[in-house]
Order: structure tokens, then C-alpha cells, then sequence
């Protein structure tokens, strides 16, 4: 096996790495999180998600109400139930059980103009993101202001259109899978279903942020799957743990008073924040692991990319 093999430089999939490869990665990925003052970054995401995710769900309702009854989105948040902190959980469905009980959106003048109004409050987290995505790819965002807010904006109305599709999901499988009458199967599919739909929701968010957030030519799905899986599996473990300390170990609410559900949900949306950008993370160390180009479109020689993870190679 040649020394370029072992280290992956001609992989044209993360599967090529060997071993070697990987603790390479690795220790790149470690030594990043203070190279790219992760918790910092992860901490600005947080505090602007703080104020983009109430608008954020009444975008969602609002939108998911012009197709269907949004009184099955309440329905449906019972299943992140056991992974969300309790006082965050507490915070959202109180939100989403408001919303819900306005009734259905109507499509008018009124009702355009407050959903834009929402998705503008709502685009502040992904702006952040955004931000911190082009710091961890190595990327300078030179566009202009006005195109930086049109894409927050168009990604903002993107995530949330996948998450209105993701709740359909969630009703109509396992309404089809009691209708196929599949037996103890169908029963045990029918639990589960919920769980892998919004799994994968969470999969294909993560990862159409790092396709199209940074400012650089896009990456190969490969090149951000892996990323988006760890993300997810991460943020799922976060959530739990926090969900775990919160209920067993720490009393916000005498700690920190009425600001306790507020403490709760910064926690949250911090860790959250944090296994997101860690993922990207991933995927950019493992650009950097390869020779070969990991853009779409015809392969191009290194330097031509329009990527600096794509035009670079790791030592």
C-alpha cells in the first residue's frame, strides 16, 4: 500500500479512509474545537436561536395550517417529548398549543404578510449559523449584505418547508402501514416510525445547512453525510443528557428564578449549536484528507475548486 492510500489522499469517498486516515481526522477535529472557538461561535448561535425559534414556529404552524390541520403538529411534538429537556419542551408546546388554537391559516394579504414577518425573525438563527459554518470551512463570506439575508432567508422557508414535510410523514406512514394490516410487524413499524422520520428530518436539516450554508461550492452529498449523521446522533445525546441533569441534578428554577425554562432552553440550543458546527467539523477535516475533488460538478484540479477545504490538503 503506497503512503498516499494510507492516508487517503486519493479517497473519493469517506468509506476509502483507512485507520490511518481517521486518526488523522481526529485529532484535526480536536485540536479544531479551539482552533475555531467552537463553544464561542456555538454560544452566538444559541443566543440568536433564543430569539428565532418562537417565530420559527409560528412560521411553521402558519404555513403547515394552509395543507392541513395544524392541531397534528401539537400531536406530533409528543414524540421529541423524551429527548427535550423538560422545561424547554414545557416552552414549546405551550407555544405550539397557542398558535394551534387560532385555527387554520387562511391564505390572504394579512396572513403573507405576518408569515414573512415571521420567517425574517425566524432567519436570525441561520444567519448565525451561516457564520459559524464559514468559519469552520475557512470560508470569507463576501456577499453582499442583501444576498447574505435573502439566503438566510430562503434556507429559514426551506428547513421549515422540511419540516412540514416531515410531519406529514410522521401521520400518513403509520396511517398506511395500519392499513396494510402487516400484523405484529405493522404494530412494531407503526411505534417506530415517528421516531425515524423525524431522525431523518433532523439528518437532511443538518445536512442541507452544510451544503448550502457556507459560502463555497457546494459539496458532494458523501462529503457531508457523515457529518450530519454524527450531528444527529450527537444532538440526540445532548438532548437526553441535558434532559437527565436538568430533571436529577439541577433546579434551574432555584437557581436562577423564572428565568429557569429561559436557562434551560440557552442550554439547549448551545449543545445543539455546538454538535452542529462539530459535525461540519468532520466533514471539512475529511476534505481536507483527500487530493481529489470533493465539489460537485466536473472534477477540477486543485486551486479551482472554490472551496478552501476542497483547494487544500492537510499536512
Amino acid at each position: 500500500m503506497t503512503d498516499r492510500s494510507a492516508t487517503g489522499r486519493n479517497a473519493r469517498h469517506p468509506s476509502n479512509f483507512t485507520l490511518r486516515s481517521w486518526m488523522r481526522i481526529l485529532h484535526r477535529v480536536w485540536l479544531g474545537i479551539g482552533e475555531h472557538n467552537l463553544s464561542i461561535i456555538a454560544a452566538g448561535v444559541a443566543f440568536f436561536s433564543t430569539l428565532a425559534i418562537f417565530p420559527a414556529i409560528a412560521a411553521l404552524i402558519a404555513l403547515y395550517g394552509l395543507v392541513a390541520d395544524p392541531a397534528q403538529v401539537e400531536q406530533i411534538l409528543v414524540s421529541a417529548e423524551p429527548v427535550l429537556p423538560p422545561d424547554v419542551y414545557a416552552m414549546i408546546d405551550d407555544q405550539v398549543g397557542q398558535l394551534v388554537s387560532a385555527g387554520r391559516t387562511s391564505l390572504g394579504l394579512a396572513s403573507l404578510v405576518s408569515i414573512f414577518l415571521a420567517l425574517w425573525s425566524a432567519r436570525a438563527g441561520v444567519t448565525a449559523l451561516m457564520q459559524g459554518l464559514n468559519i469552520v470551512y475557512r470560508e470569507k463570506d463576501s456577499r453582499s449584505i442583501v444576498m447574505q439575508y435573502l439566503l438566510s432567508l430562503m434556507l429559514t422557508f426551506l428547513l421549515i418547508l422540511m419540516a412540514i414535510v416531515a410531519v406529514l410523514c410522521v401521520i400518513a406512514v403509520p396511517a398506511i402501514l395500519n392499513f396494510i394490516e402487516l400484523g405484529p410487524l405493522g404494530a412494531l413499524l407503526t411505534r417506530i416510525a415517528p421516531t425515524l422520520i423525524l431522525g431523518l428530518a433532523v439528518v437532511f436539516v443538518i445536512g442541507t445547512l452544510y451544503r448550502y450554508a457556507p459560502h463555497r461550492a457546494t459539496a458532494r452529498k458523501r462529503w457531508i453525510s457523515t457529518g450530519a449523521v454524527v450531528a444527529t446522533i450527537a444532538w440526540v445525546a445532548v438532548s437526553m443528557g441535558l434532559s437527565v441533569y436538568v430533571s436529577n441534578f439541577a433546579n434551574l428554577n432555584q437557581t436562577y428564578g423564572s428565568l429557569g425554562a429561559i436557562v434551560a432552553l440557552l442550554l439547549w440550543l448551545y449543545g445543539s449549536a455546538f454538535v452542529v458546527l462539530l459535525g461540519a467539523v468532520i466533514n471539512a477535516e475529511m476534505e481536507l484528507q483527500t487530493g481529489r475533488d470533493t465539489t460537485t460538478g466536473r472534477p477540477r484540479p486543485m486551486g479551482e475548486r472554490e472551496a478552501w477545504v476542497a483547494d487544500h490538503v492537510a499536512d
